[in-house]
């Protein structure tokens, strides 16, 4: 119900912190008497009535007349997706048991349409071999309609393992998606035999791993053509001492004790060397320690000099951001860069990361989300490898302070030619719901913030539609625009609940344009390249990338909202390494551009039209 909701924006950041607990672990405010969950004053920059007002749009291409709100629905069960999720014990025990799961979109079968893969996940008494793990992996074939069917079994995917998150990426670059899923436990690295199936080579790779894993993203760290894997480490785990249940005492309720007080593991770094794979993490300049939990990983250039660089959220601990120096040798570079801690020199329970370009300076900025009572964070490049923190953005237009955080990404989900931002959120502590008085719901809202200009937020969670404003406990969130329409879309995982599917059904009045990259002398994914669109005297900027956020995995493709533009100007694409290919227009909106290195636009395709593998197949036979 609206009036159970927390209040949101009329709280002051002094205000929630005179109300915080002394428990060491982070509360949430008392609820308060509002009369709706929206209360907030306009944006300053709104234009004036009258003639100002009519003058506004051509003046701030960010602010478009009558532009429809935007809307989703609910349909994963309409559309044939029955995943039930499981994340441990409900009533979340330990530490283990909140982390939940990512989503993973990718085209596994090569039909040009993407596929849905929801790792899921298990109990300790599975683990423990005590009991029976009742649910699995599940894959999930995109018929080219809207809906999906379950081929788990077919494909060879369903196992017992307690999967966490799944990174799709060509390893052997032989034109098929292979797909790492991590676990607690040992790994799978899922080599795509090319026919619908999938075999599990992570032993005879050497990339099992273990202990508990909970992300991973493919990156070529060397500049060679193929993928090198980077997974981060949460906890380490002892089969004959497992962790305490209920360990923590935190307003006189019995909740799980972590991350402080467990051991955690090292992150690892493996080179791709064809054959196999070799743990470089201490040869590549990695400084990861055991006292140190690893969520959501980036692989990407961050300060614009062509060379791959990493950026680890940390939950609890400083973030990592190593800088590539020369190929496959890094150094950490959070302390300077700004990227470890907040701007008050604080460390933070960091989940989810959303990357995009908001300052138009080609270099990327990061949102950050966190646990409750501390703001998530706007880290804007500064250029020279530096970035500023500054919440102010978000927190002045609706407070996420209130809410723990988990998926989140910057997608234009209007077209109107700038990107939104989206933050998933649920608690990790069942018991809140039961405390009296009640400060906190388990099941929490989402927030949503419209984009109306380079750093100005609206909130616009309001407007967005049943299947969107519901409160929820959830997890991992892959955007994707699976039904091809033109707009992204959004597959969640729901704590111990089904999956769900979030059809976007904003009105289509804006345009769009979509890019598809095929490497050649890069890797094949085209996994860390810079996508930039000119159009309308705008600019927009997108980055290929072999991980989303949270532990999740999005659509690999760019797509650029273009608002009233119905005609691109041009497309630079920088591949992996700084070589730079350029695509002249004018080119019609509306379509996807397919670029191969090297041969630059190799086809065009309509809505709803999409490049499969045979048609790539096709090219390289020329």
């Amino acid at each position: 119900m609206l009036d159970s909701t927390l209040l949101h924006s009329s709280l002051t950041r002094g205000a929630l912190l005179a109300l915080l607990s002394a428990a060491s672990l982070p509360v949430a405010v008392a609820r308060a008497a509002v009369p709706s969950p929206f209360v907030q004053e306009a944006p300053a920059s709104a234009p004036a009535s009258g003639a100002a007002a009519a003058a506004a749009p051509a003046e701030n291409p960010f602010v478009l007349p009558d532009w429809p709100a935007i809307a989703f629905s609910e349909v994963a069960a309409a559309s044939g997706i029955d995943c039930v999720n499981l994340s441990g014990a409900i009533e979340k025990p330990r530490l283990i048991d909140t982390l939940g799961s990512g989503m993973c979109w990718f085209d596994y079968d090569g039909d040009g349409w993407l596929d849905l893969f929801i790792p899921n996940g298990s109990t300790l008494e599975a683990v423990l071999g005590k009991a029976k793990n009742e649910v699995s992996d599940k894959l999930y074939r995109n018929k080219g309609d809207g809906t999906f069917e379950d081929v788990t079994a077919k494909a060879g995917l369903g196992d017992d393992r307690w999967s966490i998150s799944a990174a799709a990426g060509d390893y052997d670059n032989d034109g098929d998606s292979d797909l790492y899923v991590t676990c607690f436990g040992p790994c799978f690295l899922y080599r795509n035999n090319g026919d619908g199936t999938f075999t599990d080579v992570a032993e005879a790779m050497g990339v099992t791993f273990g202990n508990v894993t909970p992300g991973a993203a493919w990156g070529d760290i060397d500049n060679d053509g193929d993928l090198d894997l980077y997974v981060s480490a949460y906890l380490e785990f002892n089969k004959k001492a497992p962790w305490p249940a209920f360990a923590k005492t935190m307003r006189n309720m019995k909740v799980m004790m972590g991350p402080q007080g467990l051991k955690g593991a090292p992150d690892k770094l493996f080179r791709n060397d064809g054959a196999t794979f070799t743990e470089v993490t201490k040869e590549a300049g990695l400084r990861t320690k055991e006292e140190e939990y690893g969520f959501t990983i980036q692989m990407v250039d961050l300060n614009g000099d062509d060379q791959l660089d990493l950026f680890v959220a940390n939950d609890m601990t400083p973030n990592h951001h190593y800088r590539q120096t020369r190929p496959g040798m890094f150094t950490p570079s959070g302390g300077e860069s700004g990227l470890a801690v907040d701007h008050d020199g604080v460390n933070k329970a960091c989940m989810g990361i959303a990357l995009g370009d908001l300052n138009d300076d080609l270099i990327p900025d990061l949102f950050i989300t966190n646990f409750a009572a501390q703001t998530n964070d706007l880290f804007l490049s500064q250029g020279d490898n530096l970035w500023d923190e500054n919440p102010n953005p978000t927190e002045k237009v609706r407070s996420a302070m209130t809410f723990v955080g988990w998926g989140t990404g910057f997608f234009d989900f209007d077209l109107d030619g700038d990107e939104d931002l989206v933050a998933f959120n649920g608690h990790v502590f069942p018991q809140v719901d039961s405390e009296r008085p009640r400060v906190q719901d388990y099941e929490q809202w989402p927030l949503l913030y419209r984009r109306d200009g380079p750093v100005k937020f609206s909130d616009a969670a309001k407007t967005a539609g049943i299947g969107f404003w519901i409160q929820r406990n959830c997890r991992g969130a892959g955007f994707a625009d699976y039904d091809e329409d033109g707009d992204p879309d959004i597959a969640l995982f729901q704590m111990d609940k089904p999956a769900l599917l979030l059809r976007n059904d904003t009105a289509q009045k804006g345009h769009f344009l979509r890019v598809e990259l095929l490497g050649t002398t890069v890797n094949r994914d085209a996994y860390g390249a810079r996508i930039v669109v000119e159009a309308g005297g705008r600019r927009h900027c997108r980055w290929k990338l072999g991980q989303g956020s949270f532990i999740s995995q999005n659509d690999p493709r760019a797509l650029i909202g273009l608002g009233t533009t119905a005609v691109v100007d041009r497309i630079t694409v920088r591949w992996p390494g700084g070589k730079e290919e350029v695509v002249e227009g004018p080119i019609a909106a509306d379509h996807t551009v397919v670029i191969k290195e090297g041969r630059g636009q190799v086809g065009l395709l309509k809505r709803g039209e999409v490049w499969s593998r045979a048609q790539t197949a096709a090219l390289d036979a020329k």
